[in-house]
């Protein structure tokens, strides 16, 4: 298979993964806010905001933006996916907020005008992008004050998590995240700087049960890397080496870590 054919493959394979899972992704996954306070802080000169959440998912982190902004932004929400956009526009809705608008999109050619964001973030999300295509479509998108928020799991973050450690070749077959200097690189490449970055370090609390439901519900697209038989066979493993190395499987406590890096024009 040619190297497009196997990149094909996997955008579709991933577009079926996240179909699959709309209804259900948000009670999978952990919401996290301390990225979404910093984002904040950082913006708080400015009283009248746009913002474009690329790989909006399911809008979990866009309706965290929308609470701790208020009427200070509107969000153009912005994902490739049709299922995740449609739960989006039903969640932001229940919650009573109208300043945002939901557009369908390719990372690589994001429905925006130029010059026209203060700001565009995306979340556990751009390993799923063309990064060099992507930071191109920021840029033109950007005011010339604007920043980029990119919040990310590096190569070596996700080997330390509880499914890198335990769970049967997943740091290997998550090939697609990057490590900072690879980010560097790419930012530099099309004549964006990264201001600053901050890691962030959130404890967390599982029992046994609930990890396996996230496991077999494919919480991280990763799962949907492996083949039935494979992953049915690394479960099993996984929970082996979860009874070995912790005491009480009604309070499995690790660390977990994700890096944000601020990008400017």
């Amino acid at each position: 298979m040619s190297i497009i054919k196997e990149i094909l493959a996997v955008e579709k394979n991933t577009n079926s993964h996240f179909s699959k899972i709309a209804s259900t992704y948000r009670n999978l996954r952990t919401t996290d806010s301390e990225h979404i306070q910093y984002i904040k802080n950082n913006l708080e000169k400015k009283s009248e905001i746009n913002i474009a959440d690329v790989g909006c998912g399911d809008g979990r982190y866009s309706l965290e933006l929308l609470r701790c902004l208020k009427d200070r932004c509107y969000i153009c929400c912005i994902d490739s996916n049709g299922e995740m956009l449609m739960h989006l526009k039903d969640y932001l809705t229940e919650n009573n907020t109208t300043n945002f608008c939901v557009r369908p999109g390719n990372a690589s050619k994001l429905p925006l005008e130029n010059d026209t964001m203060d700001c565009i973030v995306t979340f556990n999300a751009i390993h799923h992008f063309d990064i060099q295509k992507f930071l191109v479509e920021v840029r033109e998108c950007l005011k010339d004050d604007g920043h980029l928020f990119v919040y990310t799991r590096l190569r070596s973050q996700n080997r330390k998590s509880i499914w890198g450690e335990y769970f049967p070749i997943f740091a290997d077959t998550e090939d697609r995240l990057y490590e900072l200097s690879e980010l560097e690189q790419h930012t530099q490449n099309v004549g964006m700087n990264i201001r600053s970055t901050k890691t962030f370090t959130h404890l967390r609390t599982s029992t046994l049960d609930r990890l396996t439901h996230q496991a077999q519900n494919h919480h991280y697209s990763t799962f949907s890397l492996y083949d039935q038989e494979t992953f049915d066979e690394s479960l099993k493993i996984f929970q082996q080496n979860i009874k070995k190395n912790f005491r009480n499987l009604e309070k499995i406590t690790w660390h977990d870590e994700n890096i944000l890096l601020e990008i400017e024009k």
